[in-house]
Formats: structure tokens, sequence, C-alpha cells
């Protein structure tokens, strides 16, 4: 172990921060957050405060958790607030989060979004948040390039560029996470019983490409006192990049078909994946797995926040937004890296989709779908054709749509409803049986199958 680990030292957690009715946490995106009640959940807020990258820092955590704590599993599920707002895991995730007895942590280790859209909300409540100065999230907002008339070439350019606006926007990020994820291994002020035995990082989009930083340059040198991993499991999705090393923890990367170059590129959007480079081999502590027919953002159940947002957004004609369930996908495979990195089982090998030669174009088949990579019923035993970036302009180009089959093709495929159903339950068995789906997810699509007719 080299000297530089004495960079992750502990944070100074201090909290809760008390609440009252004209001073509460802010929550920008508040997804899931009504459904709290019913798992028994709640959520505080702490303060945390250290010194990184040189400069002194000061910011906040959420941390959602068991009322009753001795629900609690051991488990923790952190990630980093988006650059410009929002915590992506725990919209994806929280109902496996709260299923699974896990403390969800949010962590505000970015300063454009820290100090543009908390501190900026509330000055009072936030007075103390300090980082080193640098660009603000209203910086970056809209600022994604979007060129008419693409070609990948420029798209690639374009995104690099302003990609690398992040890292310098947040130079204290990384050792901020280590900080705060090693002083959770010692529980929270006044609840020892919250200690983390088993710590994973996730991220999606943005912030999968600040997991993937961190694996990248700082899993190695950020460790624990006792030179282990700050953190047990990782898990990047919907980001992209050069192939990941191997290291002493397990990475699970999860990438939709969305991601794919060839996929959203017809959209004006460029992305962070780059042809096949972030395809590698297994290892002990590596996988990969490709989703076919997954949108960059789920539209499965939409908030009225998003319905309002995709009010007259437009659509091809006959399309409607996709129903295909990303965060069941997620919730299972959380469960398995959880598993992974407590050395209970290792994960299903990586599942690629299918592209043509050793490009990202996407085989696809005669149903327009695509062929290969992790497979679900929506695949497998489809209703529909299923577009994974929408190429309609903004803000479609994140989210997916699916054109029905129509039933003339459907009695071709399947004779009737109950040989869909057939077909549909030996699917999800399948999924069950490799670990790409949970039984409560399943039961959900289960009970779905039975409403289709045609």
């Amino acid at each position: 172990m080299t000297t530089r680990h004495a960079q992750a030292k502990h944070a100074l957690i201090r909290g809760p921060v008390p609440e009252t009715d004209g001073n509460r946490a802010v929550v920008l995106e508040p997804y899931g957050v009504d459904r709290m009640p019913t798992y028994d959940y709640v959520q505080e807020e702490y303060l945390v405060s250290g010194t990184a990258a040189g400069d002194p820092y000061s910011t906040r955590i959420l941390i959602r958790r068991p009322s009753d704590m001795s629900l609690y599993t051991g488990r923790a599920l952190a990630e980093v607030s988006h650059i410009w707002g929002g915590n992506s895991v725990w919209r994806a995730f929280n109902r496996q989060i709260m299923r699974g007895g896990f403390i969800w942590v949010g962590i505000d280790s970015q300063a454009p979004s820290a100090l543009d859209l908390i501190k900026g909300v509330d000055e009072r409540r936030y007075a103390d948040m300090t980082f080193s100065p640098g660009e603000l999230a209203k910086d970056f907002a809209g600022s994604i390039p979007f060129t008419e008339n693409p070609t990948p070439e420029v798209l690639a350019r374009e995104y690099d560029e302003f990609k690398e606006r992040w890292w310098r926007a947040t130079p204290q990020s990384f050792e901020i996470v280590a900080q705060v994820a090693n002083a959770l291994r010692e529980g929270l002020p006044g609840l020892p019983e919250a200690a983390v035995r088993t710590l994973l990082f996730a991220g999606i989009s943005q912030t999968g490409g600040v997991v993937r930083r961190f694996v990248e340059r700082h899993h190695g040198v950020l460790r624990r006192p006792d030179g282990g991993p700050v953190f047990d499991g990782y898990m990047p999705c919907a980001s992209g990049g050069p192939a990941l090393p191997d290291v002493d923890a397990p990475v699970m990367e999860v990438l939709g078909e969305a991601e794919f170059q060839s996929v959203r590129w017809a959209c004006g959007v460029s992305g962070q994946v780059r042809g096949l480079t972030h395809r590698r081999p297994d290892s002990p502590t590596f996988r990969l797995y490709e989703v076919a027919g997954m949108a960059h953002r789920e539209t499965r159940q939409m908030s009225d926040r998003d319905r309002e947002r995709l009010r007259d957004c437009p659509l091809p004609e006959g399309a409607r937004w996709s129903t295909f369930p990303n965060s069941h996908v997620y919730n299972a495979l959380l469960e398995s890296l959880s598993a992974w990195a407590r050395g209970e089982a290792a994960p299903p090998a990586s599942r690629l989709l299918e592209t043509v030669d050793d490009t990202d174009t996407v085989l696809r088949d005669g149903d327009g779908n695509a062929r290969g990579g992790l497979r679900t019923t929506y695949t497998d035993a489809p209703l529909s054709t299923l577009v994974a970036a929408t190429p309609m302009g903004r803000p479609s180009w994140y989210h997916g749509s699916e054109t029905p089959l129509g039933t003339e093709r459907l009695v071709e495929r399947y004779g009737d409803a109950d040989g869909y159903r057939r077909e549909h339950s030996r699917v999800l068995d399948r999924m069950l049986a490799e670990g790409f789906v949970l039984p409560e997810d399943a039961e959900q699509l289960r009970l779905a199958a039975e409403l289709v007719d045609f």
C-alpha cells in the first residue's frame, strides 16, 4: 500500500440536521420519496466536512433507512448527486433498496449541484456548505452537445470535451466520497447500529461515469485505514468508456442498448460508449451486462412530473413510451452484486449484444428488437418493437418508445393470448433461474401478462 492511502481519511459527520415546517432538507427529485412510508423508511440529513484536494469542504449527505433498524441488513448503497441535480440511482433502485433493508446514501460531493441547486435553494440551512471554486450546475444545464445532422465523430468529440468539464468542476468529489465511505463503516452520530458491513457504490449516466472514474483512478489509492477498499462493490450504469481494469472488489457494469452510439446518434446526442472499447473478458471481479431494449431512463412508471415534462414531446407514429422494466433489471443485479461482494456467489457470465462484426451496430431480429445481451420477456416474448433512444428531439432521446407488433404478427408468433402467456412464463422462469429478475418483480410481470388479449 502506498502512502497516498492516507488521503482517504474519515469525513466528520454531524447530525441529523433538525427539520421544521419551514426548514427542511432540499430534495431536488422526490421520485419514490412518497413510497417511503409504505416500507417504513425515514430520511435524515447529515453535514459532512473535511479536507479534499488540499482545500476544506463542507457538504451534506442524505440518508434513507428503515425506521426500525432491526430490519437493516448491514448493506448500504451510495451514490453521488448528478452534476446538475438529482439522484438517478435512488430513482431506479428505490423499491429494492427498501425491500432489501438497505441504507441509501446520497452524497452531495459534486460542487456544481451542491452549491447551485442545494445551497442555492436554501442559503440559510446550507450557509456552511463550501467547496473549491468552479463551474455551477447552471453552467452545465442544457449544454449536453446536441447537433443537427451529426456524424458519430463530431458527436464523440463534442461529448468528450463536455465531459472533461465535469472533472475540472469536481476536483474534491472523489476524496469526499472515499472519506464519507470510511466514516459510514462506523455508523452515524447517535446511531451506531447503522454501521455498514457491505458498502456498494452505484451511478447512472453522469454519476455512472463518476463510479467508472473512481474504479479507474481512485480505487487503488483511496483506501480504508487497514488498506482495504473503501467500497465492497461497484455498479456503473448507463455510462461507458474504455474497458475497466480489474480491482480488488467486484465491478458489475450495466449498459442499456440506448448507450450504444449507433443507437443514439440519430437523436443528435452522443454518449460515453465508444464503439466496443468498453468490452473486456470476465474475471473473478468483473462482469458486463448489455441489456437489449433498455433505454437511458425508464418510462414504465412515470411520475406526475415526468408526464408533464413529456406531455407535448413527439413520438413516432403509432408508438408509445416504453414500458420496459429498467428497474426490474437493476433490482436483480443489485442483489447479485451484493451477494458477490459478500463472497456468497459469483453472478452469471457477461451478456453482450450482438453487433455487426467489430462495430457497435446492433443486430436485430425479425421484430426489430436487439439480438443478444441480457434478455427479458420484452425481447424474448415481445408484444412490441422497442426503440431504446427515440430520435424525435429533446427530451425524447433518453427515453425509449415501443410500437405494438399488431394482432396479425402476434397470432403468427403465439397463436393466441394463452400461447403468449405460456411463452412469457417460460422466459420469466429462465430469468428467475439466471438471477436477472427477482420474484417480486417477476410476479408483477406475470400479472401484467394475464391482462394481454388479442
